[in-house]
């Protein structure tokens, strides 16, 4: 491989994962954490109360460290704050201030990186050797309650790769954020209205394996997780947009597939209220570029 066929596959990596995050993680994004309201207030307040909480979760995990729940709800409080605050910032301000765009992608990946620790240590606390297995790309019998460990863990890698831009050191993840995604279904391919089929469809539309076939399974998981979700996760439209519409160079579809998304009323499925609030935010910003991804 030259170095411009490796510069290109790097780009598109680092790609899949600022467009992909929304499918792993924005069904739940500001759904399942104490903060959420203090979150949609306003970021400067978050960025202020949210740390604070993180070292309290860190003193529980030191004097329980056997309890799991504690590993999760510390994980998933700090890649929802490294997704819904940080990285928004940092991938608007790309455009802006690169600068100020990178103090934002290296605080997230600090976080990133705690959160895939801790997620490791909860799952080795149930699975033992569970970091071998997930290497090995073992036979693991997960059950239901598996699968929130397994979602936000591959959240954590996704993010870690996205903030460090493409790192080597966390590039290695890539291939694991697929198995436990695979895994997850397994136990329950309908979990959380689709989650599971979004993360999915955004794997195969970034497959960078050069399988055929990898498109037509992304818009077959794409049809899936808008019936599982009844046409209510507006993340699944920005994601589609971003990493399909983009790449075909097909702005008509790009427009419709925002539209969609900004269609939906946030008030119909309150499990999904918070999310689609930061998709649609993301959605407009999307909107304003059309002129910068498209050609044409």
């Amino acid at each position: 491989m030259s170095y411009a066929q490796f510069s290109q596959s790097m780009r598109k990596i680092v790609k899949f994962l600022s467009k992909s995050f929304f499918v792993l993680v924005s069904i739940l994004v500001l759904n399942n954490c104490a903060v959420n309201s203090t979150m949609m207030t306003g970021s400067q307040i978050a960025e202020i109360a949210m740390p604070l909480s993180f070292e309290s979760q860190k003193r529980k995990i030191q004097k329980y460290p056997n309890n799991q729940l504690f590993y999760l709800n510390a994980s998933k409080s700090r890649i929802t704050y490294a997704y819904g605050i940080l990285m928004e910032k940092a991938d608007r301000l790309m455009y802006t201030d690169y600068y100020k765009s990178r103090e934002y992608y290296a605080k997230s990946l600090d976080l990133f990186v705690v959160s895939r620790n801790y997620l490791l240590q909860a799952l080795e606390l149930k699975h033992e050797n569970f970091s071998k297995a997930m290497r090995d790309r073992s036979q693991i019998v997960f059950e239901k309650n598996d699968i929130d460990y397994l979602y936000w863990l591959s959240g954590s890698m996704a993010g870690s790769i996205q903030a460090s831009q493409a790192d080597p050191q966390y590039l290695a993840d890539l291939s694991s954020i697929r198995w436990l995604i695979e895994s997850a279904i397994k136990v329950d391919p309908d979990w959380e209205g689709g989650a599971l089929s979004a993360a999915m469809m955004s794997v195969y539309l970034n497959d960078l394996s050069g399988d055929k076939n990898s498109e037509k399974n992304a818009l077959t998981y794409f049809q899936l997780a808008e019936k599982q979700s009844n046409g209510q996760n507006a993340s699944i439209y920005v994601t589609l947009a971003e990493s399909y519409a983009v790449s075909k160079q097909d702005k008509k579809m790009y427009i419709e597939l925002l539209d969609k998304a900004l269609q939906i009323d946030i008030n119909k499925d309150k499990s999904l209220k918070q999310s689609n609030k930061l998709s649609q935010s993301r959605a407009k910003w999307l909107k304003s570029r059309v002129d910068d991804l498209f050609y044409m």
